[in-house]
């Protein structure tokens, strides 16, 4: 029994070995490189965001700009500083529903003295409002807020833009200013053209519409509670920065010019799809699994090596002992040491999941305009808008509203035979074909990406969307635009999902899109070229 014996312990010993070496193994390359990969994807996926953030914060700027810019170099603001005709700028200008839909609080056109000539301002309320500030030629002029002779002289080009972020009766608020000039850039000096708003929650849904509850604004005293948290200052030049999170939150400052800070805007971090723990369940249930085969692996050397060997043992030191070699013993099995390997797997498996979910979540804004430039649709902005126009309708709740998800079949292989050039114009032609075929004053069609368009109908409900959704499909397919590349049809054909809510039910834009898409899902697997409901 002395062999059988020895022989276990050694088993046992290299079991436990083997776990401390497998937990030690794990442990290290977890703690060295597995945890501080995630972290790093991590922080990048947060620098993300807070660069998406600064961008829009930015494209709106740009967008006040180009206001400011068109009216700018025109002839005829030109001649209205000139002459000082205030009648026609108030006339045009200065109205107050015209000033909200643009989400502005005011238009000021000034002399070379900083004199106002023309011009006005409305609170939040958009009732008239005065500004000391932006009425006042001295403080103008001390704050740099519009372009004066002095700065044109400077420079070269007959064009020049001030943009500043201000405090405006304890308000942050942002001014853009132009000077104004011929369309040809000619002329003396007459004059800069300003345009401000206050900065205000109202004005952060302006960023991402549908999206804007994920923005927090702070200003004032709130503002300060978070300086010491910011991760970087809107406008200063510092790609390198490293995300600071407090409370699941990140921080993006903006100052004036002294660099006061004005207001706050903060997004949520993304969620963490791993463990934080160095020791993780995966890695435990990895363990004990091992320890559940290296138990059964001993039984079953116990069973096959071990009592065979102890029988073996017993019956040579009894036929030496008795002298008697006729004693024989009963084995069962091969008599074969079967070795047994163990790989562990499921840490890594882990990896390539939570690699491929944080690839999944991007959310980049493709597109700030509400054109989409290559068919002349709507685009998806324009897209979220009406969707968020639709749900704050109090007459959305009582009347039947349908989505269409189109999707054009094969399209891969049109590019692949085609090119990409002869590839966007087929999907000009289908754009074209959706177009004529559904009545803008209910229907509204967007491309939502790629070779997908969707479609909200308006006051109809599944059995017209169904007609309308055929019409389209029949239209498309009529058309026969030529697609060689496919090899079940030779022209382009769609398939569509639909999806309706009925009159007096709530309206839900993700839940019908959902079901239209899953219905779009289902065509494309029955056989392409049909409409589908959900």
């Amino acid at each position: 029994m002395v062999i059988g014996t020895r022989l276990k312990k050694r088993l046992l010993l290299a079991f436990t070995f083997a776990c401390f070496a497998i937990l030690g193994a794990q442990t290290i390359i977890r703690h060295f490189w597995i945890l501080p990969s995630f972290e790093a994807m991590a922080k990048q996926n947060d620098k993300i965001d807070i660069q998406r953030v600064q961008s829009q914060l930015q494209q709106e700027i740009d967008a006040l700009s180009k206001m400011v810019f068109d009216s700018s170099a025109w002839d005829v603001m030109y001649n209205a500083a000139k002459e000082r005709n205030a009648d026609w700028f108030n006339n045009d200008y200065i109205i107050a529903d015209a000033l909200q839909r643009l989400d502005v609080n005011g238009w000021y056109l000034y002399d070379t003295e900083a004199v106002i000539i023309a011009g006005g301002s409305f609170d939040n309320e958009y009732q008239a409002y005065s500004p000391v500030i932006l009425e006042t030629p001295k403080l103008l002029i001390d704050n740099d807020l519009i372009v004066l002779p002095s700065d044109l002289n400077s420079q070269s080009e007959p064009l020049i833009s001030k943009v500043h972020f201000i405090q405006i009766d304890n308000k942050p608020a942002l001014t853009v200013s132009y000077n104004v000039t011929k369309s040809d850039g000619l002329g003396e000096p007459t004059g800069s053209l300003m345009l401000w708003s206050f900065i205000d929650e109202a004005f952060i849904e302006t960023l991402t519409p549908g999206l804007a509850e994920d923005i927090g604004y702070y200003e004032g005293e709130e503002a300060q509670r978070y300086f010491d948290y910011l991760t970087t200052v809107f406008g200063k030049k510092n790609t390198d920065f490293q995300p600071i999170t407090y409370n699941d939150q990140l921080y993006i400052g903006v100052e004036d010019k002294y660099s006061n800070l004005l207001f706050v805007l903060s997004i949520p971090t993304r969620e963490h799809t791993y463990d934080k723990n160095l020791f993780d369940s995966s890695l435990l249930t990895g363990l004990m699994i091992s320890g559940s085969v290296f138990i059964l692996f001993y039984l079953y050397i116990n069973q096959q090596v071990l009592r065979p060997l102890s029988k073996v043992k017993v019956s040579v030191y009894s036929a030496i002992s008795n002298n008697d070699f006729s004693i024989r013993a009963n084995y069962y099995g091969d008599n074969e040491l079967h070795q047994l390997g163990q790989g562990i797997n499921e840490l890594f498996a882990l990896i390539e999941t939570q690699r491929a979910e944080l690839f999944a979540r991007h959310a980049k804004l493709e597109q700030i305009s509400n054109t989409d430039a290559m068919t002349l649709l709507a685009n998806r902005r324009a897209l979220d808008k009406h969707l968020e126009d639709l749900a704050n309708d109090p007459q959305c709740e009582e009347t039947a509203v349908s989505f269409i998800v189109a999707d054009v079949d094969h399209f891969k292989l049109y590019n692949d035979y085609y090119g990409h050039e002869q590839g966007d114009k087929a999907l000009c032609e289908v754009a074209n074909i959706l177009k004529d075929n559904t009545n803008p004053d209910n229907h509204f069609v967007a491309r939502y990406g790629g070779e997908e368009f969707v479609i909200v109908l308006s006051n109809t409900d599944k059995h017209q969307a169904l007609k309308v959704a055929e019409t389209l499909r029949t239209a498309v397919a009529s058309a026969h635009i030529t697609h060689q590349g496919r090899t079940d049809l030779s022209y382009v054909t769609l398939s569509i999902g639909v999806a309706s809510k009925a009159a007096n039910e709530a309206f839900d834009s993700d839940s019908l899109f959902k079901i239209a898409d899953d219905a779009l899902y289902k065509a494309k697997k029955q056989s392409r070229n049909c409409c589908v409901a959900g």
